[in-house]
């Protein structure tokens, strides 16, 4: 039988389908929490034609609550958006969709990390307080309080959704801005 190495000359592409591309990012993020174990938070980037990332968070069973526990404790022991950083990075398991990202951060990890107090390496700290200084600066902005830096940004549903909507509307993240 025949290997067929270019389609027929009156083959044609399928047609795009209609409308947004909401219903198949949609289908993605699905697809990501269903691969996905309970207590888990899911991070979807989604590429966009303008060049931005739209970003979906979600959580499998039982991770909503865990989440928000994970939050009220992390904020109670001073935890701030360096601690987040390592914290999320050690315990992400990364799968790439074509150019979608998506990663799954087991939450009982988390809030281990969390219930010890993990505050990260405090060289790293410096430096990323320093970068968000030199950020402020150059964008014409008043940097942060000392010592510069986010308190925990949650993973949480409540602070996740309470940032967005008390943040004021920005542009979508630019990749290399």
């Amino acid at each position: 039988m025949p290997v067929l190495t270019a389609p027929p000359p009156t083959a044609r592409p399928a047609p795009a389908p209609a409308g947004g591309r909401g219903p198949v990012e949609q289908a993605v993020v699905a697809g990501a929490l269903a691969a996905a174990g309970p207590e888990t938070l899911v991070r979807t980037d989604v590429p966009q034609p303008d060049g931005s990332v739209r970003l979906y968070a979600a959580w499998t069973d039982r991770g909503g609550p865990l989440a928000d526990r994970i939050d009220r404790l992390a904020l109670a022991r001073g935890l701030d958006a360096w601690s987040w950083i390592e914290i999320l990075t050690h315990h992400q398991h990364t799968t790439h969709r074509g150019r979608i990202e998506v990663r799954a951060h087991p939450l009982r990890q988390i809030l281990a990390d969390v219930e010890r107090g993990h505050r990260g390496n405090e060289e790293h700290r410096v430096n990323f307080a320093r970068l968000l200084a030199c950020d402020a600066e150059q964008a014409g902005r008043t940097p942060l309080p000392a010592p510069g830096l986010p308190a925990w940004p949650g993973v949480g549903p409540r602070l996740w959704h309470r940032r967005r909507e008390t943040a004021p509307t920005a542009e979508p993240h630019q990749p290399g801005r």
